[in-house]
């Protein structure tokens, strides 16, 4: 069997009411070379039957089952380990890709060979799929403006197999802010991170989702990681976005989660 260029790797649980749209923007790319290895995270819902559905009907579909709940991070990494693609792209559940994004980021990175994680600007998403904001992250990601921004969005990225090879895979001690500690460690290995200036997903925004529910560990998270490439990346501004993500976890949740629904209404 022939190796597709790219291999989709997504980690599910317990998202039966979501799945099914996001699966089918993945399925529906205009570019087709690609294998979507979905890890089963331990679900309880009916996940697992949605799943096994799509394998039976579309090959490219495989499927690997935790039988317990084991993490994003830990999820990630059993599926990276298999794929047998040049690149590795993102997905969540309940997110929307773009038709053309595979074939957009596949194109900038064989033409920019010196780009090991690319991403893309993002809407967020309510879940009527209408847009209650966006997200614009630099073109080039820096040192700087990673420690600020984050760098990309994590169900964005397109990653080549050779960085996890090169750097080693997700850190399993962040299952949440683990995206920034792999910008981290790329950016300390002097591998280039950018990011394409269009809207090739939509990110669903869910008082529910992991992102608004852990709000105080992913400040916390955010500032372990600065802290600790702070002395690689040491200038006066990464001092202050560090000394910032502490001040964000010792803010009280109502109000850090406040801030939270507001930003996402700001374009970076």
């Amino acid at each position: 069997m022939n190796k597709p260029l790219l291999s989709v790797v997504m980690s599910v649980y317990n998202e039966e009411e979501y799945l099914k749209k996001s699966i089918e923007s993945i399925l529906d790319q205009t570019f087709t070379d690609f294998e979507f290895i979905i890890i089963n995270d331990g679900s309880t819902d009916k996940t697992q039957n949605i799943l096994e559905n799509y394998v039976h009907k579309d090959d490219r579909v495989k499927l690997l089952i935790n039988e317990r709940n084991l993490g994003l991070a830990k999820s990630l990494n059993r599926g990276i380990e298999i794929a047998r693609g040049k690149y590795v792209a993102r997905m969540d559940a309940g997110d929307i890709s773009h038709p053309e994004r595979f074939q957009k980021q596949v194109e900038f990175l064989e033409k920019n060979e010196n780009v090991y994680i690319l991403g893309t600007w993002a809407y967020w998403i309510n879940e009527n799929k209408e847009i209650v904001g966006e997200s614009r992250f630099p073109v080039a990601v820096d040192c700087t403006n990673v420690f600020r921004s984050g760098g990309a969005i994590h169900p964005s990225i397109m990653v080549r197999k050779e960085l996890f090879q090169r750097i080693g895979l997700y850190n399993e001690k962040y299952d949440i802010s683990l995206e920034f500690e792999l910008y981290m460690r790329t950016l300390k290995s002097s591998f280039s991170i950018a990011n394409i200036p269009e809207f090739l997903i939509s990110v669903m925004h869910r008082d529910t989702g992991m992102t608004f529910n852990h709000l105080k560990t992913t400040q916390l998270h955010q500032f372990e990681i600065k802290l600790s490439y702070l002395p690689y990346f040491f200038n006066f501004w990464n001092v202050i976005y560090t000394v910032r993500s502490l001040a964000g976890y010792l803010l009280p949740s109502f109000l850090l989660r406040k801030l939270a629904k507001r930003h996402i209404t700001i374009s970076r």
